[in-house]
């Protein structure tokens, strides 16, 4: 019995250790009031960062797989697109 309850504590323990790192939609924030997003067509944005601090933004597109986390500096820009999917629309930008 005893064995038991220790391999379920090492099975949880594990379990937990995998989830660490790992950024649910519910986790990320919402992007800064600073930070513009320019929409060219349903799958292609330029998000601007006319903040005085660097920011880590990801698109957010309806229907396809999100796009990565991006560093944008103060006062850049990142375009980013979703052509290799085809169903994907622009839905917002959030921090990560």
């Amino acid at each position: 019995m005893r064995k038991n309850v220790t391999r379920a504590a090492v099975i949880v323990a594990l379990s937990g250790a995998a989830l660490v790192g790992v950024v649910s939609p519910a986790s990320a924030g919402t992007k800064p009031g600073c930070v513009s997003v320019e929409v060219h067509s349903f799958n292609s944005v330029t998000m601007h960062n006319n903040c005085s601090t660097s920011h880590r933004l990801r698109v957010i597109w309806k229907n396809a797989r999100d796009s990565g986390c991006f560093t944008v500096n103060a006062g850049a820009s990142k375009d980013v697109n979703a052509f290799n999917q085809p169903f994907a629309s622009y839905d917002k930008v959030v921090t990560c």
